[in-house]
């Protein structure tokens, strides 16, 4: 009888194991990225870096501040008494725009950035024998070129202390990242004597040419960029956006084909998103070589630019201007879900709390996830309406999951079908532009094995059994 029970709870214990993934190096089109993890000293560690805010608006020499924490890859905790030579430059052009030794006591070390048009950098802070100090205890600030133009940046750093040991050369780690500085920028054009709002969100450069042809009803974007491949390689992602304003029904309401060099690219169109409709070029790395192939290969081609166009092809069949979808759920009173406690983050610069619940409370593989977002001012209390955001999901593997994109939304609930969550592990939901200030939030979520049916009836029927013999046993003994 004990054998039997101690098998049924192995049983059971089998079907509830618990497969981390593995680690995966990503850099996806935003302000962050973490490394694969590396041998540091006696420590396995990955590198996480962080770009706050991670949009700017054209034209702004806004304050950016850059987070480098080393992480221990087993347990999850902040390695402190760190050290860094820091480098930073443009991936576009490969110019180096910083390099220093930085030190953080906590194992958080923060820059804050002062972007100018000036050719030269000054460091303002205090310094030890392992670097610039750069925690909170002592902020660190950079005046200079670093990230006074949006675009794609690769953070450097090789670890040369830890616990505030200095590290033997053998015993250091490097690390290359890529992050980006995201741009929004707003045109104008006319048409049929109204003038009207085309906006774009730029991952990768500055935009240096808009072209909207009212004939055509079709939008040209132009923006520097090198096909050579062994540059191409290097790019895991192109992301770009239009907006457009549902106010221009004559374009909005159209159906859209996108290209890229002249060559036809798949789009997102996203007509739910609140006022505008929402147009998303998200190209691979693969996607990218092949274009690169057929530019290469046309000696007419231009080679440093990277053209982006959107074509109207005829009238969209379901333009949904006027009025969104409810992403399902105005099917389900939201009274009825199983909530989750409730979550609470700041956004990346603290200007605004958001409140995040999930329902189910315990999400299985292939569940349907229903979140809903309160947005509230952090010094009063006090509830913020109307919130725009924008949403997107992140895998276990932390890769974008590129359908999962949402603009410019402010429903107070998204919904994400099972589809989304086909594998165990630990899911985020990154916010982003929250309130149009470019900060961002982020939440974890985890989503556990669905119990297996065949598995649950054999422990059902052996407890059964379980119970019939213990039942048995003393009417044995009755009769002796």
């Amino acid at each position: 009888m004990r054998v039997f029970v101690l098998l049924t709870l192995a049983v059971l214990l089998a079907s509830t194991t618990i497969v981390h993934p593995m680690d995966y190096a990503y850099a996806h089109g935003l302000g962050r990225g973490e490394s694969i993890a590396k041998s540091v000293g006696e420590r396995i560690a990955k590198l996480h870096v962080e770009l706050v805010p991670e949009m700017k608006r054209y034209g702004s020499m806004n304050e950016q501040r850059l987070i480098v924490e080393l992480m221990d890859a087993e347990s999850g905790e902040v390695i402190r008494g760190v050290a860094l030579e820091l480098s930073i430059s443009r991936f576009a052009t490969n110019e180096l725009l910083f390099s220093e030794r930085i030190y953080s006591s906590t194992g958080i070390a923060t820059i804050d950035f002062q972007p100018s048009t000036s050719t030269t950098t000054e460091i303002e802070g205090r310094s030890n024998e392992l670097g610039y100090i750069a925690d909170d205890s002592s902020p660190l600030i950079v005046k200079g070129k670093v990230f006074s133009d949006a675009g794609l940046y690769r953070i450097d750093a090789k670890v040369t202390a830890v616990d505030d040991a200095r590290l033997e050369e053998a015993e250091q780690a490097s690390y290359e990242l890529l992050i980006t500085l995201s741009e929004a920028r707003e045109f104008k054009v006319n048409y049929g004597g109204k003038e009207y709002s085309i906006e774009t969100i730029s991952y990768f450069d500055a935009i240096r040419e808009f072209n909207f042809d009212p004939e055509s009803m079709s939008i040209r974007a132009v923006m520097p960029f090198n096909w050579d491949k062994g540059f191409v390689q290097g790019i895991p992602l192109f992301h770009f956006e239009f907006y457009i304003s549902k106010e221009f029904k004559e374009l909005a309401g159209k159906e859209f084909k996108g290209m890229l060099n002249g060559v036809d690219e798949p789009i997102t169109v996203d007509r739910a998103a609140e006022g505008y409709v929402v147009v998303h070029y998200m190209t691979p790395k693969n996607r990218l070589l092949s274009i690169a192939d057929r530019v290469l290969a046309d000696p007419d081609a231009m080679r440093d630019e990277m053209v982006i166009e959107l074509i109207s092809v005829g009238e969209a069949r379901d333009t949904g201007i006027g009025a969104g979808t409810g992403n399902g759920t105005q099917q389900v009173d939201p009274s009825t879900l199983d909530w989750s406690p409730v979550l609470t983050s700041r956004s990346s610069k603290g200007s605004v709390l958001v409140e995040m619940q999930f329902a189910p409370s315990t999400i299985n593989v292939n569940d349907t996830v229903y979140f809903r977002f309160v947005f509230k001012d952090p010094n009063t209390g006090e509830e913020l309406k109307s919130v725009r955001y924008d949403v997107m999901l992140y895998d276990t593997h932390n890769e974008h999951v590129d359908r999962s994109h949402r603009s410019k939304t402010m429903r107070t609930m998204q919904v994400y079908d099972g589809s989304f969550f086909t594998e165990q592990g630990t899911y985020t939901l990154l916010l982003t532009d929250v309130n149009d200030t470019g900060e961002s939030v982020r939440f974890s979520i985890t989503v556990v094995p669905e119990f297996p049916v065949g598995i649950a009836m054999v422990v059902g029927a052996s407890l059964l059994i379980a119970v019939l013999m213990a039942r048995r046993i003393p009417y044995r003994i009755g009769l002796n």
